[in-house]
C-alpha cells in the first residue's frame, strides 16, 4: 500500500526545512564543538550532566562545560538551569546521524566505554555506602578511572541515584544493546540495593533481566549466578515465587564449583526465603538453621541474611519466642554495624511479632520507631507490611478507623510497588476490620477479591486466610457454606504447620453436624 503522493512530498519537504534549520546552527561551529554535539546523539539517557559529557567525548571537565555553553547559545541543547542539559528527540536524532556518517565506529565505542565506565564508577560510589563491602566483592570496578569526573558530582548520596534512576535504568539495556556486556550486568548489581530499598521491583526486574542476558555473553558462571540471585529477589517481593525459585535454583547450581565460597553460600541461604514465601514452612526452617550453623561462610553480612529469614519463618510458624531471638540478633547485627535498612527491617520484624504476640502497645511503639526511621532515611521497602501489622495492633485495641486507615495505605502502597503478596494480606486484615465494624458484606469483597490474588500467584498462607475471612462472614447467614469455606482453610494451614490451623479445628467442631451430608472434604479442598 502507498501513501498519498502529496501527503509524502509535504513531509519530506517540511522534514528537509527542519534539517536544514538544524544544520544553520551546526555548521558553523568549531570542529571540537561540532564533534561534541554528534557524541550527543550517543548518550543513552533523557538528560546528561557536565561530567558525563567529559567522560563520552574524552574533554577535561573545562572544555565540556564551555561547550555546552557554545550549543546553549546555538540552540541546539536545553541548559535546564539544574546542572542537567536536554537534546530535543528531533535533534538526539540529527546528531546520532551525523556521528554514524562523521564518526568511525571505533571512536564511537571509545566514547561509550568512558561512559558506562563513569556511570558504574558514579553509582558504586553510592552503592558503597548501601552495602559497604559486599558490593567491591561482586563488581570490581578501578575507582581510579575518570575520578575526577566522578568526584565533579558531588557527594555520593541516594538521591543522586532516585534523581537520575530513569536515565540510569536506560544506561543498563544501552549498555548491553552496544555491547558492553561486562558494564551492562555490573550497572545491574550496582544499582539493585537502591531499588530493593525503595521498593522498585519492577526496575530490577528489567535491569536483571538484561543483566542476565549480557552475563550469559560473557559466558562467566559466577556473574550468571549474581544476575539470577537478584533477579529472584524482585520475583519474591512481587509475588512470583515459581520464577523466583527457578532463578535462585540456577544461582546455586551454578556456584557449585565457584571458588566464590562466600556468594555460593548466600544463593543457599536465600532458598529459605523462597520457601518460606512459597509456605514451606518447615523447609525453610531446617534450611535456615542448617546455613546457621555454618555462619562462618557468610562472613559480617551473614547476620543481615540468616537471622531475618529464619525469624521471618518460626513467626510463620507460632515460634514467637525463637523468632524474636533472631530478629533481637539482627538488631543488635544491624545497630553494631550502624546499618539504619537492617536496622528499620529488624525493629519490623520485631513488631510483627510482638503482634502476634498480643503485646499491642508496645508493637505500636516499635512498629512507629521503624515507620520514622524509613521516613528519616528515604527507605520504602516492606512498609505496606509495617501499615498492615500496625493496623492489626490498632484492630486489636479497638481502634477500628485508624486500623482500616493503615490496611488501605499498605493496600495503596503494596498495588504502587507491584507487591501482590502484600496487597493480598492487605485485603485480608481489611476484611477483618470491616467484619469487627460490623460492613460484612464489604469484608467478604475483601476476602473474595484476596482469594483470587493469592490463589493466581500461588500464596497458599493468604489463600487461607481469605477462605477463613469468608468462613467468619457466612457463620451466621450459611453454616453449612461456612463450614465448607473453614475446611479448605484447614487444608492449607495444616499443610503449612501454621497456628491458624488450632482456630479453623475449634471452628468446625463448633460446627460439627452442620452440612454434613453436602461439604467438600478438606483432602480434596486442597487439591483446589
Amino acid at each position: 500500500m502507498t501513501g498519498d503522493p502529496l501527503v509524502l512530498h509535504h513531509l519530506a519537504r517540511e522534514e528537509s526545512t527542519v534539517t536544514g534549520a538544524f544544520a544553520a546552527s551546526y555548521e558553523p561551529l568549531p570542529d571540537s564543538t561540532k564533534r561534541v554535539f554528534r557524541f550527543l546523539g550517543l548518550y543513552p539517557g533523557t538528560r546528561f550532566s557536565p561530567p558525563a559529557v567529559a567522560a563520552l567525548t574524552g574533554l577535561t571537565l573545562s572544555e565540556a562545560h564551555t561547550t555546552l555553553d557554545d550549543l546553549v547559545d546555538r540552540n541546539l541543547v536545553e541548559d535546564l538551569e539544574s546542572g542537567r542539559y536536554r537534546l530535543h528527540d528531533l535533534l538526539r536524532q540529527y546528531a546520532l546521524e551525523l556521528c554514524s556518517h562523521d564518526d568511525s565506529s571505533t571512536d564511537r565505542n571509545l566514547g561509550l566505554a568512558r561512559l558506562f565506565d563513569f556511570t558504574l564508577g558514579a553509582v558504586l560510589k553510592v552503592a558503597d555506602l548501601l552495602e559497604p563491602g559486599v558490593i567491591r566483592s561482586q563488581v570490581r570496578h578501578d575507582p581510579s578511572r575518570q575520578l575526577e569526573l566522578v568526584e565533579a558530582l558531588g557527594a555520593a548520596t541516594v538521591d543522586w541515584l532516585e534523581a537520575e534512576r530513569t536515565d540510569l535504568v536506560t544506561m543498563v539495556t544501552s549498555a548491553h544493546e552496544s555491547g558492553f556486556d561486562e558494564h551492562c550486568w555490573q550497572l545491574a548489581r550496582a544499582l539493585w540495593r537502591f531499588c530493593y530499598i525503595r521498593g522498585y521491583f519492577e526496575d530490577i526486574i528489567l535491569t536483571h533481566r538484561v543483566g542476565l542476558e549480557a552475563a550469559e555473553a560473557t559466558k562467566n558462571s559466577d556473574s550468571l549466578a549474581l544476575m539470577n540471585n537478584y533477579l529472584a529477589s524482585a520475583y519474591v517481593r512481587t509475588g512470583d515465587m515459581r520464577a523466583a525459585l527457578d532463578h535462585l535454583t540456577r544461582s546455586v547450581d551454578l556456584s557449585r564449583d565457584s571458588r566464590d565460597v562466600s556468594n555460593a553460600a548466600r544463593y543457599r541461604a536465600n532458598l529459605a526465603a523462597v520457601y518460606w514465601w512459597s509456605g514451606h514452612l518447615s523447609e525453610s526452617v531446617k534450611l535456615g538453621s542448617e546455613c546457621l550453623r555454618d555462619h562462618k561462610l557468610y562472613g559480617n553480612a551473614g547476620g543481615s541474611i540468616l537471622l531475618p529469614n529464619l525469624g521471618l519463618a518460626l513467626t510463620a510458624l507460632g515460634r514467637h519466642e525463637e523468632a524474636l531471638r533472631m530478629h533481637r540478633l539482627h538488631l543488635w547485627w544491624a545497630r553494631t554495624n550502624s546499618d539504619h535498612f537492617h536496622t528499620l527491617n529488624a525493629l519490623s520484624h520485631i513488631g510483627a511479632v510482638r503482634v502476634r504476640m498480643g503485646d499491642l502497645p508496645q508493637a505500636i511503639r516499635i512498629l512507629l520507631a521503624s515507620l520514622a526511621l524509613r521516613k528519616r532515611t528515604g527507605h520504602r521497602y516492606a512498609e505496606a507490611e509495617v501499615r498492615n501489622d500496625l493496623g492489626i495492633a490498632y484492630r486489636g485495641l479497638g481502634r477500628l478507623v485508624e486500623a482500616q486507615q493503615e490496611h488501605e495505605t499498605a493496600r495503596k502502597l503494596s498495588i504502587g510497588s507491584g507487591e501482590r503478596h502484600v496487597e493480598a494480606a492487605a485485603l485480608n486484615e481489611l476484611g477483618r476490620t470491616l467484619l469487627a465494624q460490623g460492613r460484612g458484606v464489604e469484608a467478604a469483597e475483601m476476602h473474595e477479591e484476596a482469594l483470587r490474588l493469592a490463589t493466581r500467584i500461588a500464596h497458599p498462607y493468604e489463600q487461607g486466610r481469605a477462605l477463613a475471612g469468608l468462613a467468619e462472614h457466612r457463620a451466621g447467614l450459611d453454616p453449612a457454606e461456612a463450614r465448607r469455606y473453614w475446611e479448605r482453610a484447614l487444608a492449607i494451614f495444616r499443610r503449612m504447620g501454621v497456628p491458624e490451623r488450632f482456630d479453623a479445628e475449634r471452628r468446625i467442631a463448633g460446627l460439627a453436624g452442620v452440612g454434613a451430608h453436602d461439604h467438600t472434604p478438606a483432602s480434596d479442598a486442597a487439591k483446589r
